[in-house]
């Protein structure tokens, strides 16, 4: 094979669809959404319920194996270098076992998307709109979750930072705005159902975190791949702590057991907040802010789906998957016929998938390391780069190369 036809093959093989760039701030912000978002549906009452008043320190063990498989996913992310998530998985495992793990990953980001969506729906339906058609509900989330998608990477990221600081401040005001009914008594036992199971339920839980297999997808789309350690690190850490500081505020409001009995526990205690003679209740408030926490949340859970599709098609764009994944995850969310069966099924995703998602990084790295993938990624990157900087490159469709200027179509 002549040289423009080694490189044209080595282009279609592991040159990637071109997104844009997020920055380290950015990057951050979504995959602490990615992880955290969860505590505005189900995981609240339903981690109590597996652990009682120890299930604040279930999360804190679960996020300490979950740092264990981010560990692994940066590592391998240094191994294949600026290398795109796909063609590096294929390098790493080989074709066939590469395409298999990419599409297992595709399926959890789906699944968790639809039956999120579901929640969601179900919970605005349960505490404002209990005459107003769930599929409604459902449809307009898609639409404006897969809208920003649609506009991009960037868009995602922006939508992100924006909204990040008014849900914050919506969970403080509901934090301090129930100061009065807050006792650290509900708390006690610390230990909860004891410390062994503890260490049963976080070692079964740590799924939950599955989302971190986002710092590996996006880290060809990141703008100074050197700060992907500290902000992978530091998405994990934050979405941690929001996590056990909600659970500890449920847990401290509502005792055990009755914090088990409401599927959506923060949605309760936001409506015993009392601000003042206009404005009685915080509970409209609460509900539209975490509604633009589920959009950000399914925004990156599509983004990563169209990535992850684009990349092991190979194809220059995405828009034209978008439909087809929305009414996809539509057609998903619309399948449970309850909240409750939407949580249930929510919560065996992330046990299987998610925990999936997280052990395959440090399996990755282990593999990676055996097979000596680091030295070809490194070759291919170089390769790759020079091919890019190209004059005969074509950066619309990845893969290709456009024909030199006079060279007759054969």
């Amino acid at each position: 094979m002549n040289p423009s036809g080694e490189r044209k093959a080595l282009a279609s093989q592991f040159d990637v669809i071109k997104l844009g760039h997020l920055d380290s701030d950015q990057f951050t912000v979504i995959l602490g959404f990615l992880i955290a978002t969860k505590v505005f549906l189900t995981l609240p009452s339903y981690i109590t319920k597996r652990i009682g008043t120890g299930a604040w320190l279930t999360i804190a063990f679960s996020g300490v194996l979950a740092a264990v498989g981010l560990w692994g996913w940066v590592g391998w992310c240094k191994a294949t270098g600026n290398l795109g998530f796909v063609p590096s998985v294929r390098l790493t495992l080989g074709r066939v076992m590469g395409d298999l793990t990419v599409l297992a990953v595709t399926v959890y980001f789906v699944l968790v998307t639809s039956f999120s969506v579901r929640v969601f729906a179900g919970g605005a339906v349960i505490g404002l709109l209990p005459e107003f058609p769930i599929e409604i509900l459902i449809v307009i989330v898609v639409i404006s979750s897969i809208y920003a998608a649609w506009l991009g990477l960037e868009t995602v990221a922006r939508a992100a930072i924006f909204f990040y600081p008014l849900i914050v401040l919506t969970i403080v005001i509901v934090g301090l705005g129930s100061y009065r009914i807050f006792d650290i008594r509900h708390l006690h036992p610390v230990l909860g159902m004891g410390f062994p199971s503890i260490l049963r339920e976080a070692a079964v839980q740590f799924g939950i975190y599955g989302g971190i297999a986002m710092a590996a997808i996006f880290k060809s789309y990141l703008r100074n791949p050197d700060q992907l350690p500290k902000a992978a690190f530091t998405g994990l850490s934050v979405a941690t702590l929001f996590m056990m500081a909600s659970v500890i505020l449920v847990s401290a409001i509502l005792p055990y057991p009755e914090n088990t009995r409401h599927v959506i526990a923060l949605g309760v205690i936001a409506r015993t907040v009392y601000l003042g003679r206009f404005l009685q209740k915080i509970e409209a408030l609460f509900t539209f802010t975490w509604f633009f926490a589920s959009a950000v949340h399914a925004s990156t859970c599509y983004m990563v789906t169209l990535v992850l599709l684009c990349q092991l098609m190979n194809t220059r764009t995405y828009r034209p998957l978008v439909p087809g994944v929305g009414l996809l995850t539509f057609g998903i969310a619309a399948l449970p016929t309850s909240i409750h069966a939407a949580g249930r099924l929510l919560s065996a995703v992330y046990t299987y998938l998610g925990s999936f998602s997280v052990v395959l990084g440090p399996v990755l790295y282990l593999v990676a390391k055996v097979r000596g993938t680091e030295k070809a990624a490194a070759r291919i990157s170089q390769t790759l780069g020079a091919l890019i900087q190209s004059p005969e490159y074509s950066e619309d469709t990845p893969g290709q190369l456009s024909r030199p200027q006079g060279e007759e179509q054969p």
